[in-house]
């Protein structure tokens, strides 16, 4: 049901819209969030970024670059839940940061039952 090309798309369509709106909100969020404000644009414009890099390895299916985003996203993953231990955020902070990196690992476990499909490069 869901192919590895449309998982992938999927993770690039929702970072690029969290991207979008942790920069454009990025001083509304602070106070609520507990989210400095700096903070939340960096990673708003990293997460655009990376949106483009998601949705370039969806358009080729390598395995390489389809087990970057699968690398990437697990540190993701990981960094977000320390955060959300350690970065002083409000109760609504903790429950935003740890949605999102649920969200995240679930697309990163559905990228890794979809990694065979990802195509070798031929040789030569």
């Amino acid at each position: 049901m869901f192919g590895l090309r449309n998982v992938l798309r999927m993770d690039a369509l929702a970072s690029g819209a969290l991207g979008l709106l942790l920069a454009a909100l990025c001083a509304v969020v602070e106070e609520p969030l507990g989210i400095p404000m700096t903070l939340s644009l960096v990673v708003g414009i990293g997460l655009v970024g990376w949106a483009a890099f998601v949705g370039w390895a969806s358009a080729g299916l390598r395995p390489g670059p389809v087990r970057e985003v699968i690398s990437v996203n697990v540190l993701y993953v990981l960094g977000s839940v320390a955060y959300a231990i350690f970065g002083g955020l409000t109760g609504l902070g903790v429950t935003f940061v740890l949605v999102q990196a649920a969200a995240v690992l679930g697309l990163t476990v559905l990228q890794v039952a979809g990694l065979p499909a990802a195509r070798p490069v031929a040789a030569g």
